[in-house]
């Protein structure tokens, strides 16, 4: 039999498209042929037993684009001789698109079966009987429709019912739907559309929109021919599909069995809780192990020990198996007590007192979890990362410590490690193998709370943190991956002036590529696992990755990763000439001291500081870096009553406006970021700071944008074909122009938040965002709309009088109409999704919001040792029954047509 592909598309000189072909589990690939550069053909004998799957790929001379999604699969009918497959490409940048990933198809659109046998909507539809001997076949690729409906075609054609009778369309392969159609003619000349069925009421719902569908074929001869055409998109016109969800950490929620954090089996009550208000998402933090030291410091869920590995904290310990121990039993139940009543979340103790259940549990069940095929099943699917993971966590239990680099014999890893430990004969492998049976009861409860959230329609939304720790089982097993000579972090705004260090090391890219990033595929798989929806924290760092030198502390001396620095004929092309010491060196003046330290501007001077000329200084040898600052005031006993110095004296070594390249031997350079807020700029004359205006412009916002646009080309496409969840960019900050675009070629929706839009403005407009988004009016890293309002009077009156053109001042405190108003706005907004943080929604509630505002923020961005122990203070269970509530945020979904 013959399979003949036709797709039109149109290409430019040196293009051409290729079909990649799989069969009997083998691929390969076919050149297709053009006369025009529009019509693509090419054929391929096929046996009537295979199973044919194929894509279509652009090949350039830059690379291979392939079309959006998965594989196109061909169904061939019986007695088939020749197939002829009409195809459209499918473009990665419509909005549609997204409909395919497994948030929309598999959770929001999924179609349901019956156990055992198809449902009557999922038998094929059969032809009429004829004497035809010639087939044509119309597929329509669409998933967006609801559930209790199917699609359905007519058309001028009597197999198609001329336009009176509908053809109902089987979803057998669905989001595929199929109809068959036999011809008595030697060719087709047919106009028709498709149209929603009920088949409760038997009758058309809806016709889609614009001109009617048209398809010319001639057969080639009287029979065994099939022609068969596939669609994109049913037409629903200016209609897009819009949903709500509620964003919480996994660890700040409350229920009633809980023990002083959040866990896994508690998202089967939020999901209950989204059901019940009408909303179809939930979007929760990281949830990989961060137990690296085992103090309150590990609560930061963007720095995981593992990639792979889930949070111990968040296991139920009750869901594990019940305690024999009838004492044990009563400790348990009085932990819970004692821990579920406090207002926030206290790590260590919640730490200490699951850990001791934990292994209580183990002791007890041991025996059994050895022999549990289930658990067998996992800890051999899971091996490559399972046993490192367990490993590691055994040495840094049996070391005291997680830097690997003190751990003598086993500081460098190697597969010999994880033979030995993981060895059944390995003296201690009961220690090493009861991280094996923490994480199969972490899987099988977020699996769980997986396949719930599936089956009531409700999409569990991830996050994928940009860095790994520095100290993390990712870092000992594959350091090559990593610069560990750098560390990550985020430039200054208006939430982090000074910006943020993360302190992970960043990624050495080239030796990533070097396998086809295959290290973050598997991670990708695996988040799959539980997720259906992601959002890729700081996805800029795809683009670029601000990257802060190990010997400084605070963001303002990083730069960006990679980058295109000036030479010095560059420099000297904008206007700066000579001797650039004035612009490399710390700019340090006697008269603004007292700016930095006030009245200890004079002790500040005579010891930290030389005077190298009248009112000129410079940094003493032995605080000439940020990081020797930071150990001195963390060491010298005597500046403990002076830690308030330690952070401008920091800021005082940023005092430049050049940063040498390193390595360069003074040949190159980079502008610093936010040069303009400097007392070195600031003191300069106006042309010169005319020149640093534009070499800053220049750097920050022209000269990358094409580098950085392909940096990204290159990462993300492996990332997003590894797996069919919906991908959501976080995408804040500041944004080399070029992202935007790649960001709607590769379909990842952008995110949206009032308080840091996009551009010049002060504030979002949510009225005016894309489709392709998910807004929110706050985030984790930020006040809520009760807290930015009370602590930021100012600008919120700026807001008040933007949004709401009153008579007469602002409230000081934000009451609940203001805060329902701003939800409103985003309820109404076109962006796919609407997200609220839990706080903002229960916000509109005087009865059921915490009395002060400061008491609902997640993060403080400002502060890198912040304590992240924010809990819900309702219960699930409480916030399930508060009708008046649930009733109004029902509501307000409805309305905006969510």
């Amino acid at each position: 039999m013959i399979a003949h592909f036709h797709i039109n598309y149109g290409t430019k000189h040196g293009e051409h498209i290729a079909i990649r072909l799989r069969r009997n589990g083998l691929e390969e690939a076919i050149l297709c042929n053009t006369f025009d550069d529009n019509n693509w053909l090419a054929s391929a004998a096929i046996s009537e037993s295979e199973q044919i799957e194929y894509k279509y790929a652009l090949e350039t001379p830059n690379g291979q684009l392939e079309e959006h999604g998965s594989f196109r699969t061909l169904v061939v009918p019986k007695g088939a001789v020749q197939v002829f497959c009409q195809d459209y490409w499918r473009p990665s940048y419509e909005a549609e698109q997204a409909y395919f990933s497994a948030a929309f198809k598999d959770v929001i659109f999924k179609r349901e079966k019956t156990a055992g046998q198809p449902t009557e909507s999922r038998k094929p539809v059969k032809a009429k009987k004829s004497t035809a001997k010639n087939k044509a076949v119309f597929q329509l690729h669409a998933a967006a429709i609801p559930q209790h409906l199917k699609f359905c075609i007519l058309g001028n054609h009597q197999a198609l019912g001329n336009w009176v009778k509908p053809l109902v369309m089987s979803d057998e392969s669905f989001p595929i739907w199929r109809a068959e159609v036999a011809v008595e003619e030697n060719w087709l000349d047919i106009e028709y559309k498709y149209a929603l069925y009920d088949p409760a009421r038997n009758s058309i719902v809806e016709w889609e929109k614009e001109e009617n569908r048209t398809m010319y074929f001639t057969f080639p001869s009287a029979a065994g021919n099939v022609a068969v055409r596939t669609d994109e998109h049913y037409r629903y016109g200016s209609s897009l599909w819009k949903g709500a969800g509620v964003a919480i950490p996994v660890f700040s929620l409350r229920s009633e069995k809980g023990m002083g954090i959040g866990e896994y089996t508690d998202l089967n009550l939020l999901v209950d809780w989204a059901v019940k208000t009408g909303m179809k998402l939930v979007q929760v933090l990281p949830v990989n192990d961060t137990l690296a030291t085992k103090t309150w410091t590990d609560s930061y869920p963007y720095a995981a020990i593992s990639v792979f590995a889930l949070h111990p904290l968040y296991v139920n310990v009750q869901s594990i198996a019940k305690l024999k121990d009838k004492k044990a039993e009563a400790r348990l139940k009085k932990a819970i007590s004692d821990l579920n009543t406090l207002e926030t979340v206290d790590f260590e103790k919640v730490l200490k007192s699951k850990f001791e259940f934990f292994k209580l549990l183990f002791d007890q069940e041991k025996a059994a979890f050895y022999k549990d095929t289930a658990a067998l099943d996992f800890i051999e699917k899971n091996a490559e990362w399972l046993k490192p993971y367990a490993a590691f966590c055994h040495l840094r239990d049996l070391n005291g410590t997680v830097k690997f680099q003190e751990w003598k014999e086993y500081a460098v890893f190697s597969k010999q490690v994880t033979d030995e430990l993981c060895s059944p004969t390995y003296a201690a492998f009961d220690d090493v193998a009861f991280y094996y049976f923490i994480q199969y009861h972490a899987h099988r409860q977020l699996f769980g709370a997986t396949a719930y959230a599936r089956q009531h329609g409700v999409v569990l939304k991830g996050d994928l943190p940009i860095g790994i720790y520095r100290h993390s089982c990712d870092a000992w097993v594959a350091p090559h991956l990593y610069n560990m000579d750098g560390q990550a972090g985020a430039p200054p705004d208006a939430y982090a002036v000074d910006g943020q260090n993360w302190g992970f090391p960043t990624y050495n890219w080239e030796a990533m590529a070097e396998n086809g990033f295959e290290w973050w595929r598997k991670r990708m798989t695996q988040l799959s696992l539980y997720f259906d929806a992601l959002r890729i924290d700081h996805i800029l760092g795809f683009f670029r990755i601000w990257e802060i030198p190990t010997d400084q502390v605070i963001g303002t001396l990083g730069l960006f990763n990679p980058r295109l620095p000036y030479q010095r004929h560059e420099l000297a092309a904008f206007g700066l000439h000579g001797d650039l010491d004035r612009y490399t060196r710390p700019y340090i003046r006697g008269q603004y001291l007292p700016e930095f330290f006030g009245e200890a501007a004079g002790f500040v001077s005579k010891t930290f500081l030389d005077e190298v000329a009248f009112g000129h200084f410079s940094p003493k040898p032995f605080v000439d870096t940020q990081l020797k600052v930071k150990q001195l005031f963390e060491n010298d006993p005597s500046l403990a009553m002076m830690r308030h110095l330690e952070k401008p004296l920091m800021r005082l070594l940023g005092e430049v406006l050049l940063i040498e390249e390193p390595n360069s031997g003074g040949t190159a350079f980079n502008p610093r970021i936010t040069l303009s807020t400097t007392r070195s700029y600031k003191d300069l004359g106006e042309q010169e700071q005319h020149i640093f205006d534009r070499l800053y412009d220049d750097y920050f916002f022209k000269r990358h944008d094409e580098f950085w646009k392909q940096q990204a080309l290159r990462k993300l496409p492996a990332l997003l074909q590894a797996t069919n969840m919906l991908i959501c960019g976080e995408d804040l900050g500041m944004i080399p122009h070029s992202v935007p675009g790649v960001m709607k070629d590769l379909n990842i929706l952008s995110l949206e938040i009032q308080r840091m839009p996009k551009g010049s403005a002060t504030f979002g407009e949510p009225a005016e965002y894309p489709y392709t988004s998910v807004c929110s009016p706050s985030c984790h890293d930020m006040p809520t709309i009760r807290g930015w309002w009370e602590n930021d009077y100012g600008t919120a009156t700026q807001f008040y009088k933007k949004f709401f053109h009153p008579i007469g001042p602002a409230p000081h405190d934000c009451p609940t109409g203001i805060v329902k108003a701003i939800n409103q706005m985003h309820f109404q907004s076109p962006s796919m999704w609407a997200i609220f943080p839990i706080q903002d929604l229960v916000g509109m509630d005087a009865r059921l919001r915490r009395p002060h505002a400061a008491d609902e923020q997640i993060n403080d961005p400002s502060n890198p040792q912040h304590y992240w122990r924010f809990r819900f203070h309702l219960a699930l269970e409480k916030l399930l029954a508060e009708e008046m509530l649930n009733k109004e945020i029902q509501g307000m979904v409805e309305q905006s047509g969510r």
